[in-house]
């Protein structure tokens, strides 16, 4: 009787807890698009420095209140350049910063209008 109480409360629990969805901060399905004038935005290719990456996050993070997700970068000589999406709708935002992390500066890749 005892165990069947205890399956029974189990089973109980169960079913009440899958009924609980999360219906606040769902993601945007549309993100804002880069501006076609400027310099390419880079999605899906990854190539910088650990450092820059962090550096270049860490900055726009500070500067944006978070929500940076961090969707490609490249590395030449000159510098590292980091690309990253900001909030709900994925504001294109781009980061130029040397190797070592050192000198980050942030440039918004989308269209002011938009």
């Amino acid at each position: 009787m005892r165990n069947t109480f205890k399956l029974l409360a189990g089973v109980g629990a169960f079913a009440a807890l899958t009924g609980c969805v999360e219906t606040t901060g769902s993601p945007s399905t549309s993100q804002m698009p880069a501006s076609s004038g400027g310099p390419p935005f880079i999605e899906g290719s990854f190539g910088a420095s650990d450092a820059a990456v962090r550096a270049c996050s860490n900055l726009l993070a500070s500067q944006t209140g978070g929500g940076v997700r961090i969707v490609g970068s490249e590395s030449s000589e000159a510098a590292h350049a980091v690309y990253m999406r900001v909030g709900d709708n994925g504001a294109p935002w781009r980061c130029l910063v040397g190797a070592d992390g050192s000198n980050p500066s942030t440039e918004f890749m989308g269209s002011d209008g938009v």
